[in-house]
């Protein structure tokens, strides 16, 4: 293994998305993140502009960016037989995320229909 890389997302603010239905990602943050990477080796080499879905109700603007650098020669071994288990480790945390997300999508359903079933009777109730 020659190379490895590093995926991150630096996400607009999420008060102005959530509350002003669009968001920007400061310039001077970017630049900072990069900054940051390059520090410790790292290389910009692809950035992409996506859409994520942020509290059911928004949608917010993130650049997921990728970058790589050299794997030093005395590391290449063991970074090559460790490469398979950071696959795992990563799919075990992608899973323990979507079961949270899961989680709490269903608890804010129970909630949801929960304060519509009040709201309902109450009308009702007023009758």
């Amino acid at each position: 293994m020659e190379y490895e890389y590093k995926v991150i997302d630096v996400a607009d603010g999420a008060i102005s998305s959530l509350l002003l239905g669009e968001g920007r990602i400061e310039t001077n943050v970017l630049q900072a993140y990069i900054n940051a990477m390059a520090s410790e080796g790292w290389r910009l080499v692809f950035m992409v502009n996506v859409m994520q879905r942020h509290l059911v109700v928004a949608d917010r603007e993130t650049l997921m960016i990728t970058f790589e650098r050299r794997v030093p020669e005395s590391e290449k071994a063991a970074r090559a037989a460790r490469c398979i288990d950071d696959v795992i480790a990563a799919e075990d945390e992608a899973k323990k995320k979507g079961y949270v997300a899961a989680a709490g999508a269903t608890g804010m359903a129970v909630v949801g229909s929960g304060l519509i079933g009040a709201l309902v009777n109450s009308i009702g109730s007023d009758e």
